[in-house]
């Protein structure tokens, strides 16, 4: 019997970041390659397709589908790039005959509104994906199987939005094989670009859910509260697979936080070190999750910038978000990851419950007594699935076809605060950035952390981004 083709598809994001997305700064989609790792192992030819990477325009995507006739294509999307998900399933469904099939955290947040709005996605798959899809790859093969039987799913039915019971969480981590990366050129794959080193780098996530109850984040969505890892001996195969299969020495870990549990987060760094595995590396972590014990062993492991979120420098503001840690804590962990030489970052949410003028300004200043090397000052967009949004926009948005103004660069729907305007928070997001950059000590700071002529120049291109997109916002107030 002839194989079925199946192309997993990483939405693109069509430009809506703008100047920010220039220099090739993309992420290995992971939950698609896990999905393809699995397939493979089942029998079943997989293409990862990833348009923007390959600067495809509309006609020439058009032309691959025809060329390759899929019998499914499987689309997986966050909020932001869900207009590209569309874009890429009208292509599809207008010339093939493909089962399309949406996954994601859009589409596990979201399930029941999309379908109720689009008519070009026969399936959504919600929570983690890699089983789901195999036995709906199965069902769609052999046509026996009702697709009722299969858990993780929503599909319509006579007109009728049906959907099966929640997949239970995978356990044992070990068991999944590491993701496809030999379907694709990793030397396209490089980080954000604030961490981009000038080298291509690998994307590698060592564990699932995070316990944390955040009341902006959807990550629970597709990999619940439960927190499950890898075994660090799982981790560092995966890592020795990377660096001498693929010739990359560069690893970003992509856990929401790397370092909850840290007798693993220790081990690990113990092994790359008696393992004399030479690589540079980042993570997230939490200001509550890490001590100096194990900062000094995971900068001698390789480890040099960690990303701390700290979202706000107002106390109730962060019990009212949940958020878990105290601004003292977040003082002590930052100042001694900056002395130890590590490249800090720390991200925050302005706009978020209860924000007012003052508690801007306490955010803006607690974030140039933490003096990190990079701050980050987001506008808080109430992606669908999380608690803010549930809160504030369930009822308001219910019926909502198109997100495009779910993205940073969008008129972004933030809740109405009293007294302060869209425009008038554009105007204190760029006066964030420009109080905590324009300052002698902070800039001598990020110059002394330049280890290399292509840092130079992500530097500049990063601060012309951001330059580019304060601009931007200058547009709408």
């Amino acid at each position: 019997m002839e194989k079925k083709v199946i192309i997993l598809v990483n939405s693109p994001y069509l430009d809506i970041y703008g100047v920010m997305n220039i220099g090739d700064n993309f992420s290995f989609p992971l939950g698609i390659g896990y999905i393809a790792s699995i397939l493979r192992q089942n029998g079943y030819l997989v293409k990862i397709f990833e348009p923007e990477i390959e600067k495809l325009n509309e006609e020439q995507i058009k032309e691959y589908f025809i060329q390759e006739k899929p019998d499914v294509v499987g689309i997986s999307c966050a909020t932001p790039n869900f207009k590209g998900a569309v874009k890429i399933a009208q292509i599809v469904k207008n010339n093939t005959f493909a089962t399309i099939v949406l996954g994601g955290i859009h589409a596990s947040s979201a399930s029941e509104q999309i379908l109720k709005n689009y008519d070009l996605f026969n399936f959504i798959v919600y929570g983690e994906g890699e089983y789901t899809m195999l036995e709906l790859c199965n069902a769609l093969k052999d046509k026996k199987q009702p697709y009722s039987n299969i858990k993780g799913l929503y599909y319509k039915e006579n007109g009728n939005i049906i959907s099966t019971p929640p997949r239970p969480y995978i356990e044992k981590l070990d068991t999944l094989p590491f993701p496809a990366r030999e379907l694709v050129d990793l030397k396209n794959y490089r980080p954000n670009v604030h961490l981009d080193l000038g080298v291509p780098g690998a994307h590698i996530i060592t564990s699932r859910g995070c316990p944390a109850r955040c009341t902006f984040c959807a990550s629970f969505k597709t990999l619940g509260y439960n927190f499950r890892m890898h075994s660090a001996e799982y981790v560092v195969s995966e890592i020795e697979e990377v660096v001498n299969k693929y010739d990359i020495n560069y690893i970003i870990f992509v856990d929401d936080t790397f370092t909850i549990n840290k007798n693993r987060a220790k081990t690990i760094c113990q092994m790359i070190l008696d393992k004399k595995i030479k690589i540079k590396w980042y993570c997230f972590s939490r200001v509550d999750t890490i001590n100096e014990e194990l900062a000094k062993l995971m900068k001698q492991a390789g480890c040099f910038s960690m990303l701390f979120g700290i979202e706000s420098g107002n106390t109730d503001i962060l019990r009212r978000v949940k958020k878990g840690i105290s601004k003292e804590k977040a003082v002590q962990t930052i100042h001694m990851t900056n002395k130890m030489g590590y490249k800090t970052l720390a991200s925050f949410i302005l706009g978020l419950p209860g924000e007012t003028r003052e508690t801007i300004k306490e955010t803006v200043d607690f974030a140039i007594k933490l003096s990190p090397t990079i701050a980050s000052f987001n506008r808080l967009i109430p992606y669908p699935g999380t608690e803010i949004y549930e809160e504030f926009y369930k009822d308001k948005l219910k019926d909502i076809k198109s997100w495009d103004n779910f993205v940073p660069q969008g008129d972004v729907p933030v809740i109405e605060i009293e007294g302060i305007s869209k425009e008038e928070l554009n105007r204190l997001t760029i006066n964030a950035y420009l109080r905590f950059y324009l300052r002698i000590s902070q800039i001598l700071r990020m110059l002394a952390s330049i280890k290399s002529f292509n840092e130079l120049l992500v530097y500049l291109r990063g601060g012309f981004g951001i330059f580019r997109q304060m601009l931007n916002w200058t547009k709408k107030i």
